[in-house]
């Protein structure tokens, strides 16, 4: 017995596919006698009677002659509000009943894709890394998988979820936008659906040269002892609460010449202190043996200070 249609005091419409043979619904209750129940299958209809369903129509498939009755639902004019997965604005055109409340109460429900294992690398690495992909699969039915590097398949899965253990040797040299900022291989994992079209999902693995910060005496300000100093791969951004303990030293801030100049530097009570720094430009060597330019902040006097908390503002 399908899902109860509708209910008036008691007595149940209802739906079969072929001769309803219980006197209980799929929810488990009891049935009352004078309900309505369609066979899908046939088209005809019953009425239970106490404890037994009697054909009162349909297409003669059980000796009964007369017209199939119409379970269909449909109008002209568009529903003029949304009731669960039926959308206000839809022309109702449905072969049953059964269709009309399974689209209100089950919408399709759209699949999604993912990919991950990206990051961001020193430049000058060379990465190989491994890359989960998965299928939240809900309504959808798979066609076909593919996982691509920059547009090209390098991957044909065989089950919607996994790990591709990449082989291709990145770096930013062999990126495909190595004229950008930020060196980026995209992977994409693209699933094709045979009911829904296909859906995609990236996940990339990009490189920056590194920023530094720290503390050194005037005379050791070069690329050497700031390579000493904390190291961290980042994109360019504001720099803040960067802390310094300083004993007669200077604050020293380097990163790549390609983010462009900082605006403001300012210190623990708000002060635009930038005017106190001096900037140079200084030519770094990578992990890769290639070069880049730098751009060094210096203050300009010796301080001590415990815990000094400096913005760098881009």
């Amino acid at each position: 017995m399908l899902h109860i249609r509708s209910s008036v005091k008691g007595v149940f419409l209802l739906e079969n596919n072929g001769i309803p043979t219980t006197i209980t619904t799929d929810l488990g209750e009891p049935i009352v006698s004078g309900s309505l129940c369609t066979d899908r299958i046939s088209s005809d209809l019953y009425i239970l009677k106490d404890s037994n369903w009697i054909l009162i129509g349909g297409g003669g498939t059980n000796g009964t002659s007369g017209t199939s009755v119409d379970i269909s639902y449909r109008r002209d004019d568009p529903t003029v509000v949304t009731v669960g997965g039926l959308t206000s604005g839809t022309i109702p055109d449905f072969d049953s009943f059964a269709d009309v409340f399974d689209t209100m109460f089950y919408p399709f429900q759209e699949p999604s894709v993912s990919i991950s294992g990206g990051s961001l690398y020193e430049k000058g690495l060379t990465v190989t890394g491994n890359y989960p992909y998965s299928v939240n699969l809900k309504d959808g039915i798979v066609n076909t998988r593919t996982i691509n590097l920059n547009g090209s398949s390098v991957f044909t899965p065989t089950s919607n979820n996994g790990t591709y253990a990449g082989t291709q040797g990145l770096n930013w040299v062999n990126s495909p936008n190595g004229s950008s900022v930020y060196w980026r291989h995209q992977y994409q994992y693209s699933v094709t659906f045979t009911n829904t079209g296909t859906k995609n999902n990236t996940t990339n693995v990009e490189f920056a040269a590194p920023t530094y910060y720290g503390v050194l005496d005037i005379l050791d300000v070069d690329e050497t002892n700031i390579k000493t100093l904390t190291k961290r791969i980042r994109k360019k951004s504001d720099d803040n609460n960067l802390s310094f303990t300083p004993t007669l030293e200077r604050y020293v801030y380097a990163y790549p010449t390609s983010y462009g100049n900082l605006s403001q530097i300012i210190d623990p009570n708000g002060f635009n202190v930038t005017a106190s720094f001096i900037k140079t430009v200084v030519l770094f060597t990578l992990s890769d043996a290639s070069t880049e330019n730098y751009n060094v902040y210096t203050s300009n006097a010796d301080t001590t200070q415990v815990g000094f908390e400096i913005d760098f503002k881009f």
